[in-house]
């Protein structure tokens, strides 16, 4: 009967941990955003509808890759995480080419999709491959996405009429872009580094970094949401 007992225990333990490592600082904000995103965002708010999709499609490849490693034990699970990042990123850069102040420049950034989903997919399936994080495509598309937003803001300083930035739901998109894109660049960059580190000091900077991109992603995910469904009434 004791032995019974601390079976059911550590059972129970196990459980625990499991979703301790589920329910972390990202996904609770993937959770907390796609809520909010199925709220706000109705058919008034048109193409921002597909938010919903995009948030979903995120939430499930967590859930996939949480299991793959967390229930199934396995030790790679970059797979779905790399259809993610090149469906995300392409994304991302697509949903510009609706922004009124870039309608100018749908066909430049039409070719930056192309050219990002070419170099992706090369690399998908000759250089880093199907099991390992498509770090270098990662980067790319957040080079990419950090120059649109960058270009972004320039034509909103330079444009004629008045617009109230604070309010203004492709602003806060952008920002949130912009902070997530240049630090998730730099992270992979010095990602030797930072492994270096944790292996002198056992501090994982890095995933403290990440969480930290991840906030400030979903937070101003959350505000452009709100402010396209109230610009939208």
């Amino acid at each position: 009967m004791i032995m019974d007992s601390f079976a059911r225990q550590l059972t129970a333990r196990d459980k625990t941990f499991m979703l301790s490592t589920y329910f972390n600082i990202t996904v609770v904000a993937e959770w907390c955003t796609f809520v909010v995103a199925v709220i706000l965002l109705d058919k008034k708010t048109k193409v921002w509808q597909l938010f919903i999709l995009l948030l979903l499609l995120t939430l499930c490849v967590e859930t996939f890759g949480w299991y793959l490693s967390s229930v199934l034990k396995k030790h790679g699970n970059a797979l779905p995480f790399n259809f993610l990042m090149l469906i995300g990123n392409s994304f991302f850069i697509w949903f510009f080419t609706k922004a009124k102040s870039l309608e100018k420049l749908r066909r430049i950034l039409l070719y930056f999709l192309y050219f990002f989903l070419v170099i992706g997919l090369i690399n998908l399936f000759w250089f880093q491959g199907f099991w390992i994080y498509n770090s270098h495509s990662e980067t790319v598309g957040d080079i990419m996405t950090a120059s649109i937003c960058c270009y972004f803001f320039y034509t909103l300083l330079t444009a004629d009429e008045h617009i109230n930035l604070l309010r203004f739901d492709y602003f806060w998109l952008a920002t949130g872009l912009l902070f997530y894109s240049l630090g998730s660049a730099l992270l992979y960059q010095f990602s030797g580094t930072l492994k270096d580190y944790y292996d002198q000091y056992h501090l994982n900077i890095g995933t403290y970094i990440n969480y930290t991109l991840n906030l400030i992603l979903y937070i101003c995910f959350v505000i452009a949401f709100f402010f396209r469904w109230k610009t939208t009434r």
